[in-house]
């Protein structure tokens, strides 16, 4: 049944609880900040301190001791891109001592990038300016002036910015941190196309800082100075730069780019797998969506990449599924109808990295599970499109046997083909009609039909490409073979990996062209175990023993760690046999001794994220009764947390639910809200909505769910997800509440098929 949102204030507001909506400084909406809007968006949970943030210290005029401690655990935490985190830490040195303007100084570094929250934060610390000593008025000036203008060149004020750091080193030449806010910001200035004008430079300037303290994490800014370029030079930076801040993931993370870049895979997977574990450690203790961790998924598709390399096929894919389950976060483009979910995070990385293992290592038959039996690679026309899940299973299906089904998928990328074909033929003649009845020259139809056609030209080259390798497979499972098919066709295939163009032009018949793939793979994938298993299967085939035997000798220690079972692997068993080597003929590299200090990494944290436990929790509804969560054990529940009867934007999520709500049920999910306050409810609200309202007036279950500004002391919008075994699935806390209801449905339905496959 459709209610109208006027009449919902009709029958649930008691005469006086309503609260004119006209946000102010003195009244702001419910969740917002009493101190302005600059303070809702970022962390509204207390900080507490962290142990290995990193050895830095910048003495800044406060009377408490411990905003001191605050403060210089948010700028290591900066020093280690945390700013999420080290933006709390700064909130919550302004929260012991509001006069500390340097806290708000460190607010405004921390979301530097955001122009509108920087320059906020700015003022901020303008505003407490006088209580600071000289120095650091120059630190506040600087970010002031930098921020005053937003509508000046963005380049010139950066530079500006750089001449303003320099002043505080040059008037107080002892101050490390002026130094390493320097570093920092040359190397933000590099991303805006500002480039380094000498990394020698630099890099000495780094000495300079690591001279007074062996231990900053300006090890991290060594390690971007030479990352791509020359990353032999950051080398003892990459030893340094976890142990210099071990509590900080992305400080284990940025040695695997020196390592990756030098192709040592194994030494950048470690790095990587340490930042995962401390993320998911930090994530779990203090109920954190994973994606809302800063470098989370780019760190974690990375890591499924070396493990791809390194053969570790078992953990790339239980990584890059788990990252497919994670709670997606909702992002969106465009207004109105026109609004639409923008694929992001892990869930989109994690589905093309769980693809390309699968293919890069053969895994037909749990590809096809995955494709056509589970939703982990279904068709989504968002990141893997109908064509692309059409793809993958005609291949699987071809190398399983199972012609037929390939057929079926082949025939649906024709039809593809020829639509878009269609499609452009249209578009080319209603193009040529426009010109000609517009009296259009020869010259400029043929402009106009051409530019009509190039719209579709990418996505049919696309189709032809693909069909080209689906038809390939297709030809070579044909029985027999049809090999010349084949080779007809192979010249042409692009956008396939060298070392399996490499066994299709074997399988085709013709070494000589699968040899010199083969060779070029090994030369461009250095250290990496598919390419060089494949050259040592071709070699041995064309009867160069020697040379398959000093290959194979390397394939021994690059594959050390590698599943042992792989299709790349067993085909060489014979081969094995033949130079008399062990049945398990691996032979793990020793271990390698320029890494510097490395805990284990079980006691970093968990290996795979894992939902928190959903808090307990006992609330009465208007009539009394009391409901608890151990009522909904075993079964799903979106549980929302608003802001009591007087929440206009509370109510209009509410009134969203209502007709949302029979869905979620059919899907067996329940929905129960729970108000900050007590209930005033009329009789004829009583039943309005087709779902629980319960009263939480001591506001116990917002604490417990940590949707609570414990700053400012006020609940915040809540809404979460738990599966049947009460466990956070999805979350969302923030100043206002969450209105994404059909996204949400689709998410919460997404997560429990998830669970069913």
């Amino acid at each position: 049944m459709t209610r109208v949102f006027p009449l919902l204030f009709v029958l649930i507001f008691a005469p006086g609880n309503f609260r004119a909506a006209d946000e102010s400084p003195s009244n702001p909406e419910e969740g917002h900040s009493y101190h302005g809007e600059v303070f809702n968006e970022g962390p509204r949970q207390a900080a507490v301190l962290l142990p290995g943030t990193g050895a830095v210290h910048l003495a800044v005029t406060t009377s408490v001791s411990e905003a001191q401690q605050f403060f210089d655990q948010g700028l290591g935490q900066l020093h280690g891109f945390w700013d999420f985190e080290a933006e709390r830490s700064f909130r919550q040195a302004a929260a012991l001592d509001p006069d500390c303007a340097m806290a708000y100084w460190g607010m405004s570094l921390a979301a530097f990038a955001n122009q509108t929250r920087a320059g906020l934060f700015a003022e901020e610390a303008k505003k407490h300016r006088d209580t600071a000593d000289e120095r650091e008025k120059m630190f506040i000036d600087a970010l002031t002036t930098y921020f005053a203008d937003p509508k000046k060149d963005l380049k010139l004020r950066l530079r500006e910015l750089v001449r303003s750091w320099e002043k505080i080193i040059e008037a107080y030449p002892d101050e490390v941190e002026a130094k390493a806010i320097l570093m920092k910001q040359l190397y933000y200035n590099n991303t805006k196309d500002l480039p380094y004008s000498s990394r020698i430079a630099i890099d000495l300037l780094i000495d300079q800082i690591l001279a007074v303290n062996p231990q900053h994490p300006s090890h991290h800014y060594r390690i971007h100075l030479w990352d791509n370029t020359n990353a032999s030079r950051s080398l003892a930076s990459a030893a340094a730069n976890g142990p210099a801040a071990p509590g900080v993931a992305h400080m284990w993370h940025m040695p695997g780019h020196t390592y990756d870049d030098l192709k040592r895979y194994r030494d950048s997977a470690w790095q990587q797998e340490a930042s995962a574990r401390i993320d998911h450690a930090h994530m779990m203790r203090f109920q954190i969506i994973p994606d809302q961790i800063h470098n989370y998924a780019h760190n974690n598709e990375w890591l499924v990449r070396n493990l791809n390399h390194l053969g570790r096929v078992e953990e790339a894919t239980a990584l890059a599924q788990n990252m497919i389950s994670l709670p997606r976060i909702a992002k969106f483009e465009g207004k109105g109808k026109d609004e639409v979910y923008v694929p992001n995070g892990s869930w989109q990385l994690g589905r093309q990295r769980l693809r390309d293992t699968l293919l890069r290592y053969e895994q037909w038959e749990l590809l096809i599970r995955c494709a056509e039996h589970s939703s982990q690679l279904a068709a989504d026309e968002k990141v893997i499109t109908a064509d692309e899940w059409n793809r993958l299973l005609a291949l699987a299906k071809c190398e399983t046997g199972d012609r037929a089904g390939a057929a079926i998928h082949l025939a649906a990328l024709e039809a593809s083909l020829s639509a878009e074909q269609s499609k452009k033929d249209a578009a080319v003649s209603a193009a040529q009609t426009k010109a000609t009845e517009a009296k259009k020259d020869s010259k400029a139809t043929e402009e106009a039909t051409k530019a009509a056609g190039a719209t579709f030209a990418k996505n049919i080259e696309a189709l032809e490409q693909t069909l080209r390798e689906v038809r390939i497979y297709a030809a070579l499972a044909a029985s027999p073979p049809d090999l010349t098919k084949a080779k007809e066709l192979l010249p042409d295939l692009k956008n396939v990996s060298k070392e399996r163009h490499a066994r299709l032009w074997e399988r085709a018949g013709d070494r000589t062209q699968a040899l010199t793939l083969a060779a070029t793979a090994v030369k461009d994938g250095t250290n990496q175990v598919v390419p060089l298993a494949v050259q040592v299967e071709l070699l041995a085939a064309d009867g160069q023993t020697d040379a398959a035997r000093t290959a194979f000798d390397q394939l021994r220690i690059v594959a050390g760690a590698a599943d042992p079972d792989l299709p790349c692997l067993k085909r060489l068993a014979p081969l094995a046999a033949s130079f008399s080597y062990p049945t398990d003929w691996r032979s793990p590299a020793p271990p390698t001794a320029d890494l510097g200090s490395h805990p284990a990494l079980d006691e970093l944290g968990p290996a795979l994220w894992t939902p928190s436990a959903a808090p307990d929790w006992t609330c009465a509804d208007a009539a009394g009764k009391q409901i608890s969560l151990a009522d909904y054990r075993g079964r799903p529940l979106l549980l929302v947390l608003f802001l009591g009867q007087s929440c206009v934007h509370c109510m209009e999520q509410l009134t969203a639910l209502d007709p949302l709500t029979e869905s979620y049920e059919k899907a067996g999910i329940s929905v129960v809200a729970i108000s900050s306050e007590g209930l005033t409810l009329t009789p004829e609200a009583v039943d309005l909505f087709p779902f629980p309202l319960l009263a939480d007036p001591g506001q116990s279950t917002f604490h417990a769910y940590r949707a609570y500004d414990d700053f400012e002391k006020q609940a915040l919008h809540g809404i979460y997800f738990l599966d049947g075994e009460g466990r956070i699935r999805w979350q969302d806390i923030s100043y206002q509440p969450f209105l994404k209801l059909e996204w949400l449905r689709e998410e919460c339905l997404r997560i429990l098929k998830l669970e069913e496959s």
